[in-house]
């Protein structure tokens, strides 16, 4: 069977972070396990349409390409991904190869943690008049971006997902021709429709939560002490960004909650925190 690990990094900045954070790690994790990995670094849709939209929609056209043909399988990985490799296990061990291996987004590092970490960002934003949605469960996060899913009791987190171009171009397809963004960052882009789609044709394995660990997620579900600190580590960050220089940690305790929750993990997930990864922990 023939694989491959698929991520899209478009514009320097973005190439070089993956680059000098993720590549070394997840070539190890691809000669591991037999997967040839393909990164992609120009858009593959380039019409008014998909410029007006975030990039994000782009995952769902890797399946149509002239060279996906070839591989049975083809797992999407975002580019803000860290791949523990020691005690990593095959991803795709397990997925029918007509489903769609991926972690529910509420069960992230578990349903009880996820609803603790849920609350406690919510509390946070709230105390700090941070605009937010709130979901607390499935359906009120497919209710806020316009989707009526009553029913549905998972969300498919879109950011590792375990795919099969023969059995799975065409959803992707039509998710991608026919739901639009909503230019939002908190709206998630193509993530709310396209689980909406996948779990509504029955075509979904959840496959283990180490595999999509959301680092916010964790860090509000064990370290909550450091949510007042990520804001005005974020800031650091950019500022840092601004400037082109690399950002340092100031406390060592920082980089050890984010070294313990690195050890959890088999795809540590920065999900929108990506320079986080500059640092080494």
């Amino acid at each position: 069977m023939k694989k491959a690990i698929v991520t899209l990094c478009v514009g320097k900045m973005y190439e070089d972070l993956f680059d000098v954070n993720c590549r070394k790690n997840w070539q190890l994790y691809c000669d591991k396990f037999g997967y040839d990995l393909i990164v992609i670094n120009e858009l593959l849709d380039k019409t008014d349409r998909a410029f007006k939209r975030s990039a994000a929609w782009q995952k769902l056209l890797v399946l149509s390409q002239d060279w996906s043909s070839q591989y049975d399988r083809i797992v999407w990985v975002d580019a803000d991904i860290l791949i523990n490799c020691q005690h990593a296990t095959d991803i795709a061990d397990g997925v029918p190869i007509d489903k769609v291996g991926a972690v529910d987004a509420y069960s992230i590092p578990s349903k009880d943690l996820h609803d603790i970490s849920l609350e406690r960002r919510y509390a946070f934003w709230k105390k700090n008049n941070i605009a937010y949605l709130d979901n607390r469960d499935p359906n009120s996060y497919y209710t806020n971006r316009g989707i009526n899913a009553e029913g549905l009791k998972n969300v498919v987190h879109t950011g590792v997902m375990v795919c099969s171009p023969h059995y799975h171009k065409a959803i992707f397809e039509d998710v991608y021709n026919h739901y639009e963004d909503a230019n939002k960052d908190n709206w998630n882009y193509e993530m709310p429709a396209l689980s909406y789609e996948l779990i509504k044709a029955d075509i979904v394995h959840w496959i283990s939560p180490r595999f999509n660990f959301i680092v916010i997620s964790l860090l509000a579900s064990f370290y909550p002490d450091l949510l007042q600190k990520q804001r005005k580590f974020t800031r650091r960050v950019l500022n840092r960004l601004l400037k082109f220089t690399p950002y340092t940690y100031t406390s060592k305790y920082e980089k050890a909650c984010l070294k313990n929750i690195y050890d959890l993990s088999i795809f540590m997930h920065f999900a929108g925190n990506a320079s986080m990864m500059k640092n080494k922990f």
